[in-house]
C-alpha cells in the first residue's frame, strides 16, 4: 500500500458552468488555499484517480487541472488573503525550516492534519 501525501491541486477552466461543477467536486475532496487551488491528502494512486473523476468534468482542450506533490503543509508560504481558515493558518510563530524570513509571511501548519475522504472511482 502507498504511503499517503499531499498534493496541491489547481486548476483553471475556461467555462462558468464547469468550473462550478469542477469546483464543487474539488471542495468535497480538499482544502481550499484560493478559488482555485486546494490541497488534497492521499496516495498517488488517490490522486490519479481523483484527476481521472475530474478529467471528465472539463474540456481537455480548453481547461487546465494540474496537481503538485507537496512535502507538507508547512513547507507552503501564505500571504495576503486566505481562505483557509481556522487551525490550518498557523500565526506566523510555528517554526519551519523552510519558513520565509519576509514580514507577513506564514507557513500554513497542521499540528493535526485532517485525513480527508477519498472516493475510488467504480471502472
Amino acid at each position: 500500500m502507498s504511503q499517503s501525501g499531499w498534493y496541491l491541486l489547481a486548476y483553471d477552466i475556461a467555462d462558468p458552468r464547469r468550473l462550478q461543477r469542477l469546483h464543487r467536486a474539488v471542495r468535497r475532496e480538499g482544502i481550499a488555499l484560493q478559488r482555485s487551488v486546494f490541497l488534497v491528502q492521499g496516495t498517488e494512486s488517490d490522486i490519479e484517480a481523483l484527476l481521472d473523476r475530474l478529467e471528465t468534468l472539463m474540456d481537455v482542450a480548453k481547461d487546465d487541472l494540474r496537481a503538485y506533490p507537496v512535502a507538507a503543509p508547512s513547507a507552503l508560504w501564505l500571504q495576503g488573503q486566505c481562505v483557509v481558515q481556522g487551525h490550518l493558518l498557523g500565526d506566523g510563530e510555528a517554526a519551519t525550516e523552510s519558513r520565509p524570513s519576509a514580514p507577513g509571511w506564514r507557513a500554513l501548519t497542521t499540528p493535526t492534519p485532517p485525513v480527508l475522504p477519498f472516493t475510488r472511482s467504480q471502472s
